[in-house]
């Protein structure tokens, strides 16, 4: 779960996924696209936290032993994921507030 091309692969390929669909979103009037990005930023949240959480018990466990967690990469490369995902999922909420905002005043 900890290997780089799995731990840190996905959430790039998430950000590719998000990006063609943010401009899919642009360039027609499906409506449902931006459901489609909530989900894809809630699934980048849900699974940067449970690689993240998961890199820390890791660590923890092998600390009591006196062990080393020995990555390919820094372990505070794991939040980025994790802050871009919450800030998608934050951009996400304030586009659904706005696009329902002014159909509930009619």
């Amino acid at each position: 779960m900890l290997n780089e091309y799995f731990a840190l692969g996905v959430p790039i390929a998430l950000i590719i996924l998000y990006a063609l669909i943010l401009f899919l979103r642009k360039k027609s009037k499906i409506h449902y696209l931006g459901f489609v990005l909530f989900i894809i930023a809630g699934f980048m949240v849900a699974f940067s936290y449970q690689v993240l959480q998961y890199a820390l018990k890791e660590q923890s466990q092998l600390n009591k032993t006196g062990a080393i967690l020995a990555l390919n990469y820094p372990i505070w490369l794991l939040y980025l994921p994790l802050i871009i995902g919450i800030v998608l999922v934050i951009i996400n909420i304030f586009r659904a507030y706005k696009r329902i905002k002014p159909q509930s005043k009619s």
